[in-house]
């Protein structure tokens, strides 16, 4: 190995490094301020399935937020960090394929977002479909997940952070606006609002709820968010996220009558028929990498 090999080599390793201290701090960062509402939340959704038994015309809809790859840094990077986003919030990308594969082998029937809301409007939800989605856009969508799902001609609705589009959010890098754009073009997919600055918490809870903001500046930041999606992508957003999915009753009924077809939480939950008002509080099962069976034993029964 030549001197300049070396040198090279040791750059990257110390690149390597530096990168995963910065992701260990700003893990034991975020983890504690995302503490509080992480409990809120059943990532294992022990006996989903058993507890849904009884619907059997319904939609879940799937949340996902990072589709990560499989190998030594990000495995090294997991094991060291406090970080929800390297721990609850994402799955694998193997983990991922084997999931979308399922789907479309046991013929799953999977709702783009206008049909969701077209069939949950009209109360015309027969039988059992998912509908997927992805929160905060950072980098693992376009590189990791978005080639899959067009080959396997899936739609899809992903929501995105428009004040903080190509920058580091907790310890990811988000999606640039031309990664963004990329997939926004693509038939199948629906671009969806998750605010523009107010993805972040206070004294452990999302500021949105938190009741520290006036609804001027909530609505605010929901307008600023719905004029920047316009500008960079030429749509008019009809769908939003709320983050770490606390809703705030305000900007709900701001966004009903302004526009908002679907209004999306985080939380278990099945839509069916006759759910009054449930397009302004959908509830999303968070899909991790152990969790996916609960889904598949609701939909298998048919």
């Amino acid at each position: 190995m030549t001197k300049k090999k070396r040198r090279l080599v040791l750059y990257m390793i110390l690149t390597m490094v530096a990168l995963l201290i910065l992701m260990f701090f700003s893990g034991l960062q975020q983890g504690k301020a995302r503490q509080k509402v992480t409990q809120k939340v059943d990532y294992s959704y022990l006996n989903f399935a058993e507890k849904n038994s009884n619907v059997k015309d319904g939609v879940i809809v799937l949340a996902y937020h990072r589709i990560l790859k499989n190998n030594a840094t990000v495995s090294f990077a997991q094991k060291i960090s406090k970080n929800p986003q390297l721990q609850e919030y994402n799955v694998s990308q193997d983990e991922f394929i084997k999931q979308m594969n399922w789907l479309k082998k046991n013929h799953i029937s999977i709702w783009s977002m206008s049909q969701f809301i077209k069939h949950t409007k009209n109360n015309t939800i027969r039988g059992r479909h998912v509908v997927i989605t992805f929160d905060d856009i950072d980098t693992t969508l376009p590189r990791n997940a978005s080639q899959k799902l067009a080959d396997l001609s899936i739609p899809f609705t992903f929501f995105v952070i428009t004040g903080k589009v190509g920058q580091n959010l907790d310890g990811e890098q988000l999606a640039s606006w031309s990664e963004i754009t990329q997939l926004a073009v693509k038939s199948n997919v629906t671009v969806g609002l998750h605010t523009n600055d107010l993805h972040y918490q206070v004294d452990n809870d999302p500021i949105l709820s938190s009741g520290t903001l006036s609804k001027k500046a909530i609505i605010k930041d929901y307008q600023k968010s719905k004029q920047k999606l316009e500008k960079q992508l030429s749509i008019n957003p009809t769908v939003f996220a709320y983050p770490y999915g606390s809703p705030n009753k305000a900007l709900t009924e701001y966004m009903s009558s302004h526009g908002m077809a679907a209004i999306f939480l985080l939380e278990p939950g099945i839509v069916s028929n006759n759910m009054p008002d449930i397009l302004k509080r959908v509830p999303r099962f968070i899909v991790t990498n152990s969790n996916f069976t609960e889904l598949q034993k609701w939909l298998e029964v048919r």
